[in-house]
């Protein structure tokens, strides 16, 4: 390495064209990377879709979920399975491993549905499909007072041009129905014309038909034969024969039915700003670029609205480009910023001309790092932008270093180009080991379970990368550059006096700090050794307390407030479509008089306090969202907003939850417990259980679980003397299928849908239970009989879902804990200790299963542990290695714990949550603080090798390393102080990794020059006192 060093000082022209290097393929780099809001992930799951038209939950689970669940559940690689049962339809979801390719899990389940041949005569193919996360980038909405056949017409029509625009990779309809051909037959029509649905059904399947009758080979040439009778609108389907009467006419559909052209039956519906809506979602593909796509997308609605009639509008909605701008000027602002007072504090501590090669030298560790990126399939993306801000701190410290020590050797008189060289490699290798040590330190991330490292693997990648230039710019080309540094001219203007002497005061006061009072301070803490020893560890144990004792609170991520307030109401099963809508529409105008409210004009008075309001149904799931205006972004606090709009719609005695949220990171930290049973008696009495034992626990509120019963369902049972009419069960319930569901004659290609064709009773009486009253099955003679003489229907208890989790029915049960009560570990450990050892013996046939996020995370910390505790021994064993002891590695490493402390107490000072993101924020400073470590223990070896005492040459090290480090640790401080003291939304994500990193750096300052000396001369008094014995 050192020869290295010396061939680059002595060769600027290599030095500088590598540097040009760098920079020219780092803006190319960075004009073709992507650009995406969050990385794009597999996420290792396949599901297995399956329609049975018609059946209820129960019926769905017993022929459809079972049968799959039982066909792939011990493929190898495998995890885990979960289903749901719900009517019309079942799916079933594979959890993959890691470790398996997911092409052949997906061809391998595909085979094993494929071979099961038990599946009901009237169930719908089973689809195999790997769950893929698309990029959602923007939505645009279609809405007004239109009929909804209008609707769907016009957004068909956007999608095609949006597909076809430069830069849309996917566009998805959502909202849109699924048009159908009804014929309603009534039971009284059926009787007077002596007809039944299967006679319809008959007439339709065998006129309604386009047949290819083959081909004529005349002399003339090939004369191609074909029958065309296919019917595709109302008056089509009208003309078809049903039967002939006596006198030779012919009683057609039109004659004994009415024939609708409508819309497939669902539970949902979509409105925006008070209007029925349907949404276009456009997606970024494999070269994502966030903000071409979403310029392209908002230049269309801006100018391609011209051929939508007067009725309808179009308007965009969720731009994610404005998060992702948000970011990068974030980012880019705060980067400069701190850049500025970087050089600024090298100026005045060093010189001019080392800070601006000093500040040039971070510029080109991310060139290099832009250049790298796209070739290992990195995209320019929240998480990457998180990480290049991570790493400044790091990159700027081994810049430092080396400038520092060159500076020092031509202050002592050394030749430019000898200080150079000499100053670079007195500290190269520190230098080097801390920057191996801080890729090691982030390597693990590459290894964590689940989708974490999918997810976070940016992170370490662009850390390793950027380190690896930081590591070549700091070694090659900054020494070249600094040996060819002129020596400080005399200011000729007044005000360069006065900036000189600025200079002069600033670094000659540093270095009577570091000899008149730092050293007077380190002479007598090493005097008292143990004692400060004792101190720091104290103080250690205290910052952890204050996580313990809940004074700095853990939750998983930040909860920031957000422009976007959602409203959520769970309705009872089964509740109408028409109150939903009531209830829609009650949400809607109390979001429309927010803006006149008193309340809320004590906190901001504007023209529009919202921009947007949202409202869909889905089954009996009622979302709301209401976006903020520009106006009263940053003016009102969201959640005073969300309360007042709860407020003024007034209470819904019907649903069961309501819940308001107005920040955009997850929800409250929650409980959650699953319970899984194939008898379902024991599993509901288990789950009452659960909830009554967590109804007694202090502070704990919204105990809820995910059992989908209440509703009634009816199961039909033949009677006795249906035998001896010669009518089996297979014909009634055929008749009640028919009637009240449909008979499903044919699917007919129109356009680009595939339109059922459905014969069933009409909507008056399918909606009504009385209709069996009148209902008539045909017995073998031709005769007909009421349907209640030869079968019964009792009402029953049943569920509009059915969950199931690794083959066993399934509930879950959650509970949020109030602020300042049990914390959802300590719930944990009393609701799956001795309450859950309760319920076993109560319910022996019910098992308790950790829920899936709880056991996620338990998992994540055992590994995340594991892998951090592999990668401190790789690093101990390397520096052992080059220090030839034991004991000395562990004064570096010493710092890491003591980063940690500053991180909490960090915390503490700015009233911040300890997060995920504070966590990754102690790894940044543990490079920070090695880095230090390493750079005055490396000295201190240096001196005592000389020849140098024990006490002295600790004393000396100290006070010649004080000035790199206090320059390290303030320039690292003042980079990351504008966005500590940010407001905007964007930078309160940021913080509290910025919060770890700045006070974790400075407090391990005061580590590194009193707690290292003093564990130094402990270790070696207690090696002396080994050999003597």
């Amino acid at each position: 390495m050192n020869a290295s060093i010396r061939w680059f000082v002595n060769n600027p022209v290599a030095a500088n064209l590598l540097m040009f290097l760098i920079i020219i393929g780092g803006a190319f780099g960075a004009f073709g990377i992507g650009k995406e809001v969050f990385p794009a992930t597999s996420i290792n799951y396949i599901t297995v879709n399956m329609s049975y038209p018609g059946a209820g939950p129960k019926e769905v689970e017993e022929q459809i979920v079972v049968r799959i669940e039982e066909a792939i559940y011990n493929l190898e690689g495998i995890k885990g399975l979960s289903a749901e049962a719900r009517k019309g339809r079942g799916s079933v979801t594979a959890e993959i491993d890691t470790n398996y390719d997911m092409t052949k899990m997906l061809n391998d389940i595909k085979s094993r549905v494929d071979a099961v041949i038990t599946f009901p005569s009237d169930a719908e193919r089973p689809i195999v499909t790997e769950v893929v996360e698309r990029q959602e980038v923007i939505r645009v909405a279609l809405f007004g007072d239109a009929d909804e056949r209008v609707l769907k017409e016009y957004g068909e029509r956007i999608r095609d041009d949006l597909a076809s625009t430069r830069g849309v990779d996917f566009v998805e309809v959502w909202g849109a129905r699924q048009p159908q051909v009804d014929i309603e037959l009534s039971e009284l029509a059926m009787r007077r014309y002596s007809i039944s649905f299967d006679d319809v059904v008959s007439a339709v399947r065998r006129t309604s038909l386009n047949l290819p009758a083959g081909t004529i080979r005349a002399e003339s040439g090939d004369i191609q034969v074909q029958t065309r009778g296919q019917a595709y609108y109302e008056s089509d389907f009208e003309k078809i024969s049903v039967s002939s009467r006596n006198d030779g006419t012919q009683v057609t559909i039109g004659d004994v039915a009415e024939v609708k052209d409508t819309f497939e039956e669902r539970n949902a519906l979509t409105r925006f700003n008070g209007k029925k809506a349907i949404f276009l979602a456009i997606s970024v593909g494999e070269s994502p670029d966030v903000m071409k796509t979403t310029k392209a997308v908002k230049d269309y609605v801006a100018n391609g609205a011209s051929f939508l009639p007067d009725e309808l509008q179009m308007d965009t909605w969720r731009d994610y480009s404005i998060l992702f701008e948000g970011r990068l000027s974030l980012l880019s602002k705060n980067a400069l910023g701190g850049l500025v007072l970087v050089f600024i504090i090298l100026m005045l501590f060093l010189s001019p001309q080392l800070a601006f090669w000093v500040a040039l030298g971070i510029g080109v560790a991310y060139m290099g790092a832009l250049w790298i990126l796209p070739s290992i399939g990195l995209t320019l993306n929240m998480l990457s932008m998180f990480a290049f801000l991570l790493i400044l701190g790091i990159i700027v410290d081994d810049a430092i270093i080396v400038g520092e020590s060159v500076f020092r050797h031509q202050e002592e008189g050394l030749d430019p180009l000898i200080a150079a060289r000499e100053g670079a490699q007195a500290v190269s290798k520190p230098v080097f080991l801390a920057v191996l040590s801080t890729m090691i330190f982030f390597s693990p991330i590459f290894f964590l379970p689940g989708l974490w490292s999918k997810f976070l693997w940016s992170i370490p990648a662009i850390t390793l990368v950027a380190l690896s230039f930081s590591l070549i710019e700091s070694l090659w080309i900054l020494p070249s550059h600094l040996a060819q540094m002129k020596a400080t001219k005399k200011p000729r203007s007044m005000l360069g006096a006065q900036l000189l002497k600025v200079r002069l005061w600033c670094a000659n006061g540093l270095t009577w700090v570091a000899k008149n009072r730092f050293k007077p301070i380190l002479q007598r803490a090493l005097e008292w050794h143990n004692l400060t020893l004792v101190l720091f560890f104290l103080a250690l144990t205290l910052s952890l307390t204050l996580v313990g004792a809940g004074y700095v609170r853990q939750v998983q991520m930040p909860n920031v407030a957000s422009d976007f307030i959602s409203m959520r109401l769970e309705m009872p099963d089964g509740h109408s479509k028409e109150a939903k809508l009531d209830i829609m529409k009650r949400a809607e105008n109390a979001a429309s008089i927010l803006n006149s409210d008193s309340e809320i004009q004590q906190y901001v008075v504007a023209d529009k306090l919202i921009a947007n309001q949202l409202s869909f149904m889905w089954g009996d799931t009622i979302r709301l969202l209401i976006e903020l205006s520009p106006d009263a972004t940053g003016k009102i606090d969201p959640k005073i907003v969300g309360e007042r709009w709860q407020a003024i719609m007034g209470p819904v005695p019907a649903a069961k939850k309501v819940s308001v949220d107005s920040t955009l990171g997850p929800p409250a930290s929650m409980f959650s417990i699953a319970l899984t049973s194939a008898n379902v008696e024991q599993l509901a009495l288990a789950s009452a259980f659960i909830k009554e034992e967590l109804a007694r626990l202090p502070g704990t509120k919204n105990i809820r679980d995910n059992l989908h019963s209440g509703r009634q369902d009816i199961d039909v049972k033949l009677l006795p003397n249906a035998d001896g009419l010669g009518i089996s069960l297979s014909q009634v319930a055929s008749k009640v299928r028919q009637g009240f569901y449909g008979a499903e004659a044919q699917r007919i290609p129109r356009d680009r849908d595939d339109v059922r064709v459905m014969v069933r009773y009409p909507k008056d009486a399918r909606s009504q239970v009385d209709t069996l009253d009148n209902m008539r099955i045909r017995t073998a003679n031709g005769s007909e009989v009421p349907f209640y003489s030869v079968a019964e229907a009792t009402y029953v208890p049943g569920y509009s879902r059915i969950q199931r989790t690794d083959r066993e029915r399934s509930i879950r049960i959650t509970a949020l804990p109030s602020t300042g009560q049990l914390t959802v570990t300590e719930i944990a450990s009393v609701i799956y200790g001795d309450v859950a050892k309760e319920m076993s013996e109560l319910f022996p046939e019910v098992s308790v299963k950790k829920d899936g996020q709880l056991e996620d995370q338990e998992e994540f910390n055992t590994s995340a542990l594991q892998l951090f505790g592999l990668a401190i021994l790789l690093i101990y064993s390397l520096m052992a290695i080059e220090f030839k002891s034991y004991l000395k590695p562990l004064g570096v490493l010493s710092a890491i714990p003591f980063g940690v402390m500053g991180a909490i107490f960090g915390h503490l000072m700015m009233g911040l949550d300890f997060s995920l993101l504070s966590i990754v924020g102690v790894l940044a400073v543990s490079g920070v603080v090695v880095n230090d470590n390493l750079v005055l223990i490396d000295r201190i070896i240096q001196l005592r090798e000389e020849g140098e005492a024990l006490y002295e040459s600790l004393v000396r090290a100290s006070v010649e390393r004080f000035r790199p480090i206090i320059l390290t640790s303030i320039t690292t401080f003042i980079g990351l102080a504008p966005i500590l003291v940010e407001t905007s939304v964007q930078a309160q994500f940021l913080i509290p990794m910025v919060a770890s990193l700045a006070f974790g750096v400075l407090f391990a300052t005061t580590v590194t020059l009193l707690f290292v000396p003093c564990l130094y001369m402990a270790g070696a008094r207690l090696k002396q006192q080994l050999i003597s014995v």
